[in-house]
């Protein structure tokens, strides 16, 4: 783990309790109706600290009817959030790309039939053309911000706007990380943070990415050093990108 983006605030000993109760919680919905228990979250991925919460899901049969009348509940310090839904209708909806994440995360708690596991084997995975599409999409995209529209808001006049652009990009950039190392794109609240922790990154990534994101002053030179300190991490990944896609960065543009 990058040590510049470690998490020191990990608790082993709430993540145990924090367990007990999330199984303590679900043991009585164990039964008729109930095709799967998921845990998410923190729960599921071993960190917990005082601002999490517990997160279960329940994939219930059509028509069950579950001694649940709240979606949260608190139970021995803990805020537990339940997320129901109705089996049948899962197996036919589109998770969006946050919900795959979250899942490609999930501990099964309850599964008698598999098929919670067989649903979340199906929907999480992300295939071949996303990947492509993050790789394309992130690298294009990313330089479009950063390199060209900042200076569309210099020459308007805003050089708030202009700074506001860099952030924009990063968010592209990140999604051309993400595709490059075959992964979903994480969470809003965690994308840097896992980012970080990916294989395939530029050379001192959390060092340098830090030095495109910080913003000393909103003036023209910040953001010429913002700018290159971006291109040189952009210009690193674009060999991996292209040879990814499959074509250039310039048969790309033509694309997205």
């Amino acid at each position: 783990m990058n040590s510049l983006f470690a998490l020191p605030s990990s608790d082993p000993a709430l993540l145990a309790k924090a367990r007990q109760t999330a199984q303590t919680f679900a043991d009585p919905l164990r039964m008729e109706g109930v095709v799967g228990i998921v845990f998410l979250g923190a729960v599921a991925r071993g960190y917990f600290d005082p601002a999490a919460d517990i997160d279960i899901a329940i994939f219930q049969r059509r028509g069950t009817d579950l001694p649940l009348k709240d979606k949260f509940y608190h139970v021995d310090g803990f805020e537990v959030q339940v997320w129901l839904s109705d089996y049948e209708d899962e197996l036919t909806s589109e998770w969006d790309m946050p919900r795959r994440w979250t899942y490609a995360h999930a501990q099964i708690y309850h599964d008698p039939q598999g098929a919670a596991a067989r649903l979340i084997d199906e929907k999480v995975p992300l295939r071949a053309e996303e990947r492509k599409w993050l790789v394309m999409s992130g690298l294009t995209l990313s330089e479009w911000y950063v390199n060209r529209l900042t200076q569309l808001w210099v020459e308007r006049g805003s050089l708030t706007s202009a700074h506001h652009m860099v952030d924009q990009g990063l968010l592209y950039f990140y999604d051309l990380l993400f595709g490059l190392n075959d992964a979903l794109v994480a969470d809003m609240k965690w994308r840097l943070y896992c980012a970080a922790q990916l294989e395939r990154l530029p050379e001192r990534f959390a060092e340098r990415i830090q030095e495109v994101m910080l913003l000393r002053a909103f003036t023209l030179e910040e953001l010429h050093r913002r700018r290159d300190a971006f291109l040189g991490l952009w210009e690193e990944m674009k060999p991996a990108a292209e040879a990814a896609a499959g074509m250039s960065f310039a048969e790309m543009l033509e694309v997205v």
